[in-house]
C-alpha cells in the first residue's frame, strides 16, 4: 500500500499557496508546511517522495528550468535538505524512467496519482528537438506525448515535483568511503574522499568523471570538486 506523507507547501513570491493553483510569473520555492497547504508525497522504497499531484498549473518547462527546478535545485523543508526536480519520464515511449517505476511500485489509479485531465511536464528533450518536452498523463497515467513546446502554458499542463532526500551530515562522515558526487545537469564524479573543506571536495585521483563537468580540476594527484555545484552526494 502506498505510503502517502505531507510535507512542505508551495510558495510564490514567499507566500505559501494551496496545491493546483495557477502560476502567474511569481518567483517558486518550497518551504515549511503551512496548516492547510501541505503537500501530499508518495514515497517510494527508494527515499524519492514524488507529489500526489500538480502543485501548480499554467507554467512551462522554461519557468520551470528558470527556477531550476527541472534538473534540480536544493530546498529545505521543516529542516530536511532535498534535490527538487521534475520527474524523468522517458524521451521515447516505453522507455525505462522514474514515473512508470512509481507507477509499477505503486499502481496507476487516479485516487492515488490525480493524473485525470492533467498532463505534467518531464524533464526529457523529446524526438522533435530542443524546443519540445515529454508529458505525461491526461488519458490515463501511463499516457505519453512528446510534442510539448517548452513555453507552453495550459490549465491543465503542470508541476509534479519529486524530492530526493540529500546525505545527512556533512562530508566529515564520507572521508574515506567511496561517493557519487552529483552537479546541476545531473552529471557526476565517482571516487574515494579524500579531504574537504569549507569550498572543495578532494578525491583520489582514479575518481570516474562524467564527460562535460566544469566544476572539477586535478590538483596534486587528486580530483578537486567545487561545493557549490553539488547538488547530492550518493555513498558508492
Amino acid at each position: 500500500m502506498a505510503k502517502i506523507e505531507k510535507l512542505g507547501s508551495l510558495y510564490f513570491g514567499g507566500l505559501p499557496q494551496k496545491v493546483g493553483v495557477a502560476y502567474n510569473g511569481e518567483q517558486i520555492s518550497f518551504g515549511d508546511s503551512t496548516p492547510g497547504q501541505e503537500i501530499s508525497w508518495v514515497r517510494m522504497q527508494s527515499g524519492l517522495l514524488v507529489a500526489d499531484r500538480c502543485v501548480c498549473t499554467n507554467i512551462s518547462w522554461e519557468d520551470l528550468d528558470k527556477e531550476g527546478f527541472v534538473f534540480g535545485t536544493l530546498v529545505t523543508i521543516n529542516g530536511e535538505t532535498y534535490l527538487c526536480h521534475c520527474l524523468k519520464v522517458g524521451a521515447k515511449e516505453g522507455e525505462t524512467n522514474e514515473w512508470d517505476a512509481a507507477l509499477d511500485e505503486t499502481g496507476e489509479g487516479n485516487d492515488l496519482w490525480h493524473w485525470e485531465n492533467k498532463y505534467f511536464w518531464g524533464q526529457e528533450t523529446s524526438k522533435h528537438g530542443a524546443s519540445t518536452r515529454a508529458v505525461r498523463g491526461y488519458y490515463s497515467a501511463r499516457h505519453w506525448i512528446n510534442s510539448s513546446n517548452t513555453a507552453t502554458q495550459l490549465a491543465y499542463l503542470g508541476f509534479r515535483p519529486v524530492l530526493e532526500p540529500l546525505l545527512s551530515g556533512g562530508p566529515e562522515v564520507l572521508v574515506g568511503r567511496n561517493i557519487k558526487v552529483f552537479g546541476p545537469r545531473e552529471e557526476y564524479v565517482r571516487g574515494r574522499l579524500v579531504e574537504f573543506s569549507d569550498y572543495d571536495l578532494m578525491v583520489d585521483s582514479t575518481a570516474e568523471i562524467d564527460n562535460g563537468i566544469g566544476w572539477t580540476r586535478r590538483q596534486n594527484g587528486m580530483v578537486i570538486i567545487e561545493r557549490s555545484a553539488i547538488t547530492k552526494i550518493w555513498e558508492a
